[in-house]
């Protein structure tokens, strides 16, 4: 999704009170007058067989949205199998125009709900005696709604443009792959083969139609010009996580492959890591909504690729939520990888357990560079840093950014490593589980900019690199030229005396941290609607609830 101007953004505001937004004006056509166009809603029913949410009634008028059931877990403690986990909503809806959404829990309420990201300048009004909570979306995007101000207590709203052309806006494939509406399986589609995977080959689109669940692992080895796209959802809860047993099911997996498209549908509940990049290259994750319960639910994992750009995604993980890694070849373990030109831009990362932004720790082979996290809003940061580097092997790691960050909850990791966390380290856990034991590497030019925290016991952070004193790798390491400039915390422009900056300096080289006269905006939300269309639509909301026919088997 592309950002408006500061301009236009700031016009949404004084709009507030219409009824909406829509579709822009066809040339030659007259603009339409305020408040003529009608909003509208349009959802898929839940299919028989998956799980349905009923912790609250959600309301569009006097329609009630269904809402698909999702397992989070509420523990920060990382276990193999023994899961702390709580039923969680899905809403997703395609809109046009505006909607006003009524909630109401099966809990009694109070008035500390809200609704997060707080940048949509969304706020839910709660009417106690009713035990309602009403609030309006003006604009596609990915919230969230924490009733009694509770992040366990949470529906998850998915709201996407509205789409008239479906799998048509995919074009220049040589074979296409439809899921339709309905739950598919092992037992009742062909597509899906032994141990659950659907194989992939070259020059193929899937296309998840809205109302599919998929119960499979998308899988492809060596290949080129694939892409999985669609409104549908990939569930991954019927299928076993156990860390001590080896049970997994990672459900998308691209191995040595090259120009791969993944965009707008859901991942819930994947039994293990969700997206898996294994040597890829010049490929697109581009909104798609993750949520992780189980254990090594990292959310999007990058091992030595190259050229890749994740955007407008929606992570919610139980592990890190976007993880940069390099990895040996697992044919040649002497072969090791390379990273280079990944940019993560526009997402909203929740972090229940590990860090939100990571590279590392496995960071086998040396080129290491070009990392972009930018305009990234993280709702929560349960548990570790929320900008981290660990260099555990050889990797020579360059050029890395982090800029236009929101940290809304950084309560958890204020101590500890602290919500940055940039170290040189040997782990007895990681170093050498892939390979042979390598030397250890350096990281070189960091820069950490316009961080916005809205609550954290202390702007806080660990930096530095060490002395490697195993036998035959004797050696200093360093990280060098990091630069943190311009950040506040709660609304105040914190100095570095008021910062808890815990830096290793026997193993620092250059470290500045500036405070310029500018304000700290954070990440910035992508409204999806112009000042213009908001001010078209007026005069209520038309739901459209499509019900899921049985799908016919496609071979």
């Amino acid at each position: 999704m592309k950002k408006l101007s500061l301009t236009a953004i700031a016009l949404l505001f004084f709009v507030a009170a219409l009824a909406g937004c829509g579709s822009s004006t066809v040339p030659g056509e007259e603009p339409p007058k305020p408040g003529e166009q009608q909003s509208t809603v349009r959802i898929c029913d839940i299919p028989e067989g998956a799980a349905r949410y009923e912790g609250a009634e959600i309301f569009c008028g006097t329609t009630r949205l269904p809402a698909y059931s999702v397992l989070v877990n509420t523990s920060q403690n990382w276990t193999p199998n023994q899961y702390r986990r709580k039923e969680s909503g899905v809403c997703l809806f395609e809109l046009d125009g505006a909607a006003e959404i009524v909630v109401k829990p099966d809990i009694q309420i109070d008035y500390t709900s809200v609704l997060r990201p707080l940048s949509a300048k969304i706020t839910p009004v709660a009417d106690i005696e009713a035990n309602t909570l009403t609030f309006t979306f003006r604009s596609a995007g990915e919230y969230v709604l924490e009733i009694n101000g509770d992040p366990y207590d949470a529906i998850h709203f998915f709201v996407s443009g509205y789409d008239e052309e479906g799998v048509a806006k995919y074009s220049g494939y040589s074979k296409t792959e439809i899921f339709s509406a309905g739950v598919h399986t092992a037992q009742n589609d062909p597509r899906i083969g032994a141990g659950n995977v659907i194989n992939l080959q070259s020059d193929t689109l899937v296309y998840l139609e809205d109302g599919a669940v998929v119960r499979g692992k998308f899988l492809a080895n060596n290949g080129r010009h694939i892409a999985i796209a669609g409104r549908g959802i990939i569930d991954g809860s019927t299928f076993e996580r156990d860390a001590d047993r080896g049970t997994v099911t990672v459900p998308l997996e691209f191995n040595n492959c090259k120009d791969i498209y993944l965009g707008e549908f859901s991942v819930l509940d994947p039994a293990g890591w969700c997206v898996n990049f294994y040597f890829a290259e010049d490929s697109r994750i581009e909104d798609i909504k993750i949520i992780t319960s189980r254990s090594n639910g990292d959310g999007i994992s990058l091992q030595s690729c190259k050229n890749i750009t994740v955007e407008g995604c929606f992570v919610r993980t139980w592990d890190d939520s976007v993880v940069v890694k390099n990895y040996p070849r697992w044919e040649d373990r002497s072969s090791h990888g390379e990273t280079e030109n990944i940019t993560v831009t526009d997402c909203t990362i929740w972090t229940d357990l590990a860090q939100s932004m990571e590279l590392g720790y496995e960071t086998v082979g040396v080129p290491f560079s070009h990392i972009r996290f930018e305009n990234i809003t993280v709702l929560h940061a349960m548990h570790n840093a929320v900008m981290s580097i660990h260099n555990a092997n050889d990797a020579a790691i360059e050029d890395v950014t982090f800029k236009d960050i929101t940290v809304e909850d950084g309560q958890a990791p204020a101590e500890g490593a602290g919500l940055i966390d940039l170290r040189i380290l040997y782990s007895a856990n990681w170093s050498d589980q892939h390979t042979a034991p390598t030397p250890l590497g350096s990281v070189d030019g960091v820069l950490i900019e316009n961080v916005k925290v809205l609550s954290a016991r202390r702007f806080s952070a660990t930096i530095g690199g060490c002395r490697d004193t195993r036998v035959g790798f004797e050696s200093d390491h360093f990280v060098s030229n990091v630069t943190i400039k311009n950040v506040s915390l709660a609304g105040m422009r914190p100095t570095e005396a008021e910062c808890k900056f815990s830096l290793i300096t026997s193993y620092l080289r250059g470290f500045s941290f500036l405070q310029e006269e500018k304000e700290v905006t954070g990440a910035a939300f992508v409204f999806t609607q112009s000042d213009n269309e908001l001010a078209a639509f007026g005069g209520g909301c038309t739901v459209e609830i499509i019900s899921p026919k049985s799908f016919e088997e496609e071979v």
